[in-house]
Order: structure tokens, then sequence, then C-alpha cells
């Protein structure tokens, strides 16, 4: 029987692979324009931008009227509260326009983790750039502004002092900002040691495995280029507590089945909930995962999206999972860890000459859109030793 699913996605091509990969699967897509060849073959309907909701009804409605949609998958973070939308207006399976808002609109996020007495910082809404001191004021300076909906630090900015802000504001450096057209979150900074990521998998409203990693650099003070992270030690008491977090987090948002991406603050009170997402995380973290413990997360994510049952073994099988076929798979003892890098001439070839790397992807195949690395050290601080000559491929030469 042929299963209509309904994809929201821009460029991300392993859903697409995932989803291609299933005979009785016919795809229907929104999209933009400029990523149609991406989706030949497919009923495509166009919108400007997934944060236009209305854009997003009409579009939804447009493929509905073609034939029936059994499932809708979100694949990015700008998709994920038009997903939800889609779903509660044709009355399909999945995440609900409320829960979509919950892991993707940041101020419904953080006053539903608040409400549930998770650990956020202090956070108010601007509706413009007008009224952040206002907001300010209630959160206490410094800050971080950022767009209500988007990803990665796009229009993320520090604010210091409500002086900074005015003579910025002046100046011209949040016109990104502003010209989103969406509210803005305003959150007092956190002041943390090191910047984590728990990325989970959950069925039946338990999470079945979850596992945290640390970032060499929080996302904030690197590009994307260089965004890169090593898995820790899952028994430590950093984990632990951690992994405890994450499970609630997921309680919270009411998330039945999914795949989850947490970023999470250290500080000196504990661990403080940065963001969560509903959908895998990005740069190379399921390439990562599919080194260290044999599970393809965008093969769970797209299961999950479309009822079909997990792949994971049982929990005391998944850290003793046999050689995988035709990838040189790090004992797990070692620190495994992965990194972007720039697609600059001769940096591939370069950083497979490193000794402990033994994956690099091309930008076409890491679909980043910058070169991937993935590597093992004996510890954690060799592998940012390593980490660190891998950036350093990345500078111009002298």
């Amino acid at each position: 029987m042929t299963r209509y699913v309904l994809l929201l996605n821009s460029d991300k091509p392993e859903v697409l692979s995932a989803l291609r990969t299933r005979e009785d699967v016919r795809l229907r897509v929104i999209t933009r324009e400029r990523y149609a060849h991406l989706h030949a073959g497919c009923d495509v309907a166009f919108v400007d931008s997934f944060e236009n909701l209305h854009d997003v009804e009409r579009a939804a409605y447009e493929l509905a009227g073609t034939g029936p949609i059994d499932h809708v998958v979100a694949a990015t973070e700008k998709s994920i509260a038009a997903a939800g939308l889609v779903r509660s207006l044709l009355g399909l399976p999945g995440p609900s326009f409320d829960q979509s808002l919950w892991a993707s609109h940041k101020r419904a996020m953080k006053q539903r983790l608040r409400t549930a007495g998770l650990p956020v910082t202090d956070f108010a809404q601007a509706a413009t750039l007008a009224r952040v001191p206002a907001a300010a004021r209630h959160t206490g300076w410094p800050i971080m502004m950022k767009p209500v909906f988007g990803s990665g630090s796009r229009a993320t900015y520090r604010v210091d002092t409500a002086e900074s802000f005015l003579s910025r504001l002046a100046a011209g450096d949040f016109t990104d900002l502003a010209a989103r057209g969406t509210p803005i979150q305003v959150e007092r900074m956190v002041r943390f040691g090191a910047e984590y990521h728990c990325d989970g998998i959950v069925r039946d409203g338990v999470v079945r495995f979850a596992a945290l990693s640390r970032y060499f650099t929080p996302p904030l003070a690197t590009p994307a280029s260089l965004n890169g992270s090593h898995v820790v030690d899952q028994e430590s008491p950093l984990a632990r507590g951690v992994l405890d977090l994450h499970a609630r987090v997921v309680a919270a948002l009411g998330l039945t089945d999914g795949v989850t991406h947490l970023e999470v603050f250290g500080t000196d009170d504990g661990p403080v909930v940065g963001e969560v997402a509903i959908r895998p995380g990005g740069l190379g973290i399921p390439r990562n995962w599919w080194h260290v413990y044999g599970i393809d997360l965008w093969d769970e994510f797209v299961r999950a999206a479309l009822g079909e049952p997990s792949r994971l073994p049982e929990p005391s099988v998944l850290l003793e999972l046999p050689e995988l076929a035709g990838l040189p798979r790090p004992a797990r003892q070692e620190t495994i860890a992965r990194t972007q890098l720039p697609a600059l001439a001769g940096v591939s070839r370069r950083a497979a000459q490193l000794p402990g790397v033994f994956e690099v992807l091309e930008p076409h195949e890491s679909g980043t859109g910058n070169v991937e690395v993935h590597f093992a050290a004996p510890d954690p601080a060799a592998a940012a030793d390593l980490n660190a000559r891998l950036h350093a491929l990345a500078r111009p030469s002298r």
C-alpha cells in the first residue's frame, strides 16, 4: 500500500535519502523555489518562508487537494512549527501545532520548560527592537537577543548594557534581526563553563537511548564551519545529570515518538537548558552517532515520523555492537569526535593525513557545505588537541 508523505524541507539530503529508500512512499514536498532541483519527481508546492504560516497553510491545502496525505515530516528547524500546523489542520499523527511550538518558538519553549520546573534562564519577548530595553529590564543585563524562530546562531547577539544596545542600534548592528519581521527573544546571558548537546530517541513517550557530547567551543563563539564536539563518558555524574534532564524535557514537551537535540549549558549551579529541537542535530552529529553507536539518527527520525518500529537494539546491547561492515569503527573506549572545516583547497587531504582521523567527508558528501572530519583520541584532552590541529589547517598560510 502506498504511503503519502508530505515533507517540509530545504536542502537536507539525509531525510530525502531516508525517505527515498522506502519504495512504498510517495513524496509531496513544501519547499522554497531555490531547492526545487533537490525534489525532482515529487509533487511540490513553494513557499517564500516556513515562518509565513499563511503561506504554509495555502501550500498544504494545495497538495492535499492532489491526493491523500498520511504523514508529515519536518526536516529543518524552521519547518517544525509549520509541520505542526499542517498536522493540526489536516488531522494527521505526530507533534501537534502546540507541541511543535514548544520545540521551535523560543519564548513558547522556555515558558513550557519553566512551567515544568526545568532550569532555564530568565527570558522575555520583545515585539520589536525598540522594545528590547524594556524586555531586558525584566531579564536583567547582559542579554542575548535572537529571533523567536531560527536555528544556529543567525541574527543572535550578546549585548552587555542598555547604553551599548542603543549605540549599536544606532550604528545598524541589528539590521538582520530587524529584517526577520518576527518578535525577538531576549534572554539573560548564562555564564557557563562548557556547552553540551544531548541527543536522543523517544518511543512511546520513553527515551529509548540518549547520549551527551561536549562542544569543543560554544557554537556562538565559533562559526558553523568550525563547529565540533566529542562524546563524553556517559557514566560520569555530569552525563547522568544531563540525561535525566533530557528525559524531563521530553516529558515536558509531551513528545511521544521522535528524535531530540538538546543544548545544555554547564554552570556552577548545574545544567541549564539552552534550547531543544525535535529533529536530529546538524553539522555531523548524526554521522558521529553512527560511528560511536551504529545508530542512524535520520533513519530513526523518519521511522518515528512514519509510525514505523525503531531499529534500536535493546539498551544492554547498544554499546556491544559488532564491527560495522565497511566502516573503520574505533574502539568505544576512545574519545570519538567530529568537526567541520571550511571547504578550502587541500584541507581534506591534509586532514586525512593526521593520526586519529578515520573519516573525511567532502562538502557534497557531508551535506553541510563544509568538509566534515571524524576522529578518535585517547581522551578528551587529546581530542581537543587534535581538533585544534585540524582547525589550524583552515587558517590562511603566511
